[in-house]
């Protein structure tokens, strides 16, 4: 099925749902009914489309109950919320679906959604618990802040909702797996937001600078499990150029990758070198430093680290304008950045395609990504909320819809639709979205994730005595969570 018979499918099957909710038809005593009877809604549609759907009681009523999100503030440019926030239809797709999502589960569950914008989520969820003021339902903070938040013993342990349930297909079960410590799960992700997704890292490559030096094809090279870093090196090298002959490379130069300092740490995730990994009782484990990760930072230092092949933009200390600027004036082939870049640079004249991470050598497994602890939001429930069963409901319904609305409109319509310039680079996001790893000793906030980026900005292979000059600090606060955790 083509992407507008997707389209008018979904709006068929929301159409066909309102309409359901408004006659208010449920079942008897006893029973359970869907989201507005969405399998009947499905049949009349005449698709083949999942449509997917929350069971609650039959009748379930909150009288008008003000469900409060606490949000980022929509002013803060790239992290503004974009997921909760649409007071009114404007034909913009993701706002479009935020609020027939929202206006789903009010009119089921007779709720009034209200997101509520903030400066700081962590904060401010912190302030309202410590008052004792259930000022808010649901807080979308971001990794580092609930994981703080629930270190203090302020946010829910998400099993004590006894109407969420976990293997919903609208919750990403890596999140719930990958970032829960002891078996308790304090946060999570998936189909109820998109801006996790926008802070995921991916390579972008300029197709006329590709076909210019006559390159091999990139997607080629990708489906035959031979996009390594290597590849990334012999490329860019073919490309590098000191345009105005001075001897200087700088910002008025050609380069072969374009990046930001986070990319050492994104890399080494991607090619396969874990922060922390659990043992069989879901505690973490340091796993950082081994031979794997000297091996993958040494080849890592041969692209990042030579000036004439590669330009870093903090490490020149200028803004990410500045590297927009210039990869959009077809000075790199390569460009690292996170997903929302890639939404960036949609104006650009010059066609580009995405890629993934890189691997490390042709024989690993699989490709690795991984979200922005500092900025990518989570589901965190504050441990002042009065009602875990209401809860548990309005999030399983949110999720559901979010399933059927928010993420087709945002992997279907925007990155594939408006973002992503061929049908290669759509094969590239699928492989991008279904491989995010949560490294948890990566996202928690221990201290370990800032040391590679430090090492990429000084331009460090030393990494036996930078590792041994933070790890008994590491390990210190590791223990604090896996204590707060198991408490």
């Amino acid at each position: 099925m083509d992407l507008f018979k997707r389209v008018i499918s979904l709006v068929l099957l929301v159409i066909m749902l309102l309409s359901a909710v408004g006659c208010g038809g449920t079942g008897g005593d006893g029973a359970t009914t869907t989201a507005g009877t969405a399998a009947a809604a499905a049949e009349k549609a005449e698709t083949t489309e999942l449509y997917y759907t929350a069971d609650i009681s039959a009748g379930t009523d909150y009288k008008g109950y003000e469900f409060r999100i606490l949000v980022n503030e929509v002013a803060r440019f790239v992290w503004g919320d974009v997921d909760f926030i649409a007071p009114e239809q404007n034909g913009e797709v993701i706002n479009d679906a935020v609020y027939q999502r929202n206006r789903e589960t009010e009119e089921l569950l007779n709720v009034t959604l209200k997101a509520v914008e903030s400066k700081n989520v962590q904060e401010d969820t912190n302030k309202a618990v410590l008052a004792g003021d259930d000022a808010y339902d649901l807080s979308m903070v971001h990794v580092h802040g609930a994981a703080a938040l629930a270190g203090g013993g302020l946010i829910v342990e998400l099993h004590q909702l006894p109407t969420l349930d976990f293997d919903s297909p609208w919750w990403d079960g890596n999140s719930i797996s990958d970032l829960s410590i002891n078996k308790k799960v304090f946060m999570m992700t998936g189909d109820i937001e998109t801006m996790y997704r926008k802070s995921i890292g991916v390579i972008m490559f300029n197709k006329q600078i590709h076909a210019d030096h006559q390159l091999d094809n990139p997607y080629k090279i990708m489906s035959d499990r031979k996009w390594t870093i290597d590849t990334m090196i012999n490329m860019g090298v073919n490309v590098s150029a000191d345009i105005n002959g001075d001897g200087i490379y700088n910002e008025s130069d050609k380069y072969g990758l374009i990046y930001f300092s986070d990319m050492m740490a994104l890399a080494l995730i991607g090619c396969g070198v874990q922060f922390a990994a659990k043992d069989a009782d879901d505690i973490p484990q340091l796993s950082f430093y081994g031979e794997k990760t000297n091996l993958v930072i040494e080849k890592l230092a041969e692209l990042l680290y030579v000036p004439e092949l590669s330009w870093s933009w903090s490490k020149a200390g200028k803004t990410e304008e500045a590297a927009f600027k210039m990869y959009q004036n077809d000075q790199s082939l390569f460009y690292y950045g996170e997903l929302h870049a890639v939404a960036t640079m949609r104006g650009m004249e010059t066609d580009f395609g995405i890629m993934p991470m890189p691997l490390f050598n042709e024989t690993q497994e699989s490709y690795h990504h991984c979200i922005n602890p500092h900025v990518a939001p989570v589901v965190a429930v504050p441990m002042t909320v009065s009602d875990f069963e209401r809860e548990g409901i309005v999030l399983e319904v949110m999720g559901a819809s979010s399933k059927n609305l928010l993420t087709p409109a945002y992997y279907e319509i925007t990155l594939k639709g408006k973002v992503s310039r061929d049908e290669e680079s759509s094969a590239t996001l699928d492989i991008v979205l279904s491989t995010i790893r949560y490294d948890i000793g990566y996202l928690f906030n221990w201290g370990l994730a800032a040391l590679p980026l430090g090492m990429a900005n000084s331009y460090s292979t030393d990494l036996a005595s930078k590792y041994e000059s933070v790890e008994a600090s590491v390990l210190a606060k590791m223990q604090e969570t896996i204590e707060a955790f198991t408490d």
